[in-house]
């Protein structure tokens, strides 16, 4: 346990310098993003609710860009591994077990996009507040809705993905969380020990998830998933999840990757 907590700690300092732009990036951009979109809304406009100005300011488009940024750090960072002085490959020789090394990797990646996660929901709190500021300038703040970002919370689709708000949708974004971050480990484990018949699942993993997101998004999600049930789906990925970790520490275990 001493070794795994070491190892984590190694990781964690490689992603700090990365890990705290990226959040700082989701909290300060939507802020200019939602200003710029704001400038020109006055009393005498229709404004649109805080969730559709939130859309159109371009914020989801950028969490997606930072989340896709962090999952390519995490590439590059396994690839890097394999070469220089302190490769994988002197690890895999120091006295902790090869579990505590796999392990280790996974739960600062996931910690990370945790911690993205985090950066994007104060992001969008502080949004709402700048929001506010500017409707509550017309007429006194007559047009401050009542328990208004609660309402956002509940009325946008994307806010509820990240934030879910019942029993359904909770297993439904944890059973993506785990299944996309298990995946993505395991996908590079799989092209290094060229176990390639792995990236099959692999992408079945990611396209069931894209087909719940996209269901999640949806006014119609039937049109993605012939079922009104997530979990279905959730059982599914959460599976797909604890195959490639089972595999995955397997490959590791083994040695077999090259």
């Amino acid at each position: 346990m001493k070794g795994l907590y070491r190892l984590i700690g190694n990781e964690f300092a490689k992603w700090l310098p990365v890990v705290s732009l990226l959040c700082a990036a989701a909290v300060i951009v939507p802020l200019l993003l939602l200003r710029s979109r704001l400038k020109d809304y006055n009393e005498f406009a229709v404004n649109a609710r805080f969730e559709d100005v939130y859309a159109s300011s371009g914020s989801i488009l950028l969490f997606a860009v930072l989340l896709a940024l962090a999952c390519a750090y995490f590439l590059v960072l396994n690839y890097a591994a394999y070469w220089g002085s302190k490769s994988i490959y002197m690890y895999l020789t120091l006295p902790v077990r090869r579990e505590a090394l796999y392990f280790s990797r996974l739960i600062v990646f996931a910690g990370c996009l945790l911690c993205l996660l985090a950066a994007q929901l104060i992001g969008i709190r502080l949004g709402y507040a700048l929001y506010v500021a500017k409707v509550g300038s017309y007429a006194e703040g007559q047009f401050v809705m009542h328990n208004g970002f609660f309402l956002a919370m509940i009325r946008s689709a994307y806010f509820r993905m990240l934030l879910p708000l019942g029993p359904g949708s909770i297993a439904s974004t944890l059973s993506i969380f785990v299944a996309a971050t298990a995946g993505l480990y395991y996908a590079a484990i799989c092209e290094r020990s060229k176990r390639y018949y792995g990236l099959a699942a692999v992408a079945a993993a990611f396209w069931f998830v894209f087909r719940t997101i996209s269901y999640r998004l949806s006014e119609n999600g039937s049109t993605y998933i012939g079922t009104h049930s997530l979990y279905p789906n959730c059982v599914l990925l959460l599976a797909l999840g604890g195959f490639f970790v089972w595999h995955g520490l397997h490959i590791v275990k083994r040695g077999a990757v090259a």
